[in-house]
């Protein structure tokens, strides 16, 4: 299993993030692959949903989830004007772990 963030880019004149990755999440859950969505409607970097997906390898999980997200905003209309911006596994977050970095 593989946790994938799929970032989004909400339109110009979009509503709140919340709503729209509400309806990203259900959409993306119907698939037998993925496990959990975590919804983070205020990323600092934007919208984003955390996929746990199954899948064979990294490259698997992000064409995967990819797939998915991309199948979601053509397929919803209330996702009209929203746009996939990265579907990647995030490797390491700077800062995650501070007391380790203190340690070194």
């Amino acid at each position: 299993m593989y946790l994938v963030h799929a970032q989004f880019a909400p339109p110009p004149a979009g509503g709140p993030p919340r709503g729209a990755m509400l309806l990203a999440r259900t959409a993306v859950l119907r698939d037998p692959r993925v496990q959990h969505v975590a919804v983070h409607p205020e990323a600092p970097s934007g919208p984003v949903l955390g996929v746990f997906v199954m899948a064979g390898s990294v490259e698997q999980a992000e064409d995967r989830v990819t797939a998915l997200c991309r199948g979601v905003l053509r397929n919803c209309p209330d996702l009209s004007g929203w746009r996939l911006v990265r579907c990647e596994i995030v490797l390491g977050v700077p800062g995650a772990f501070p007391s380790l970095a203190q340690e070194r």
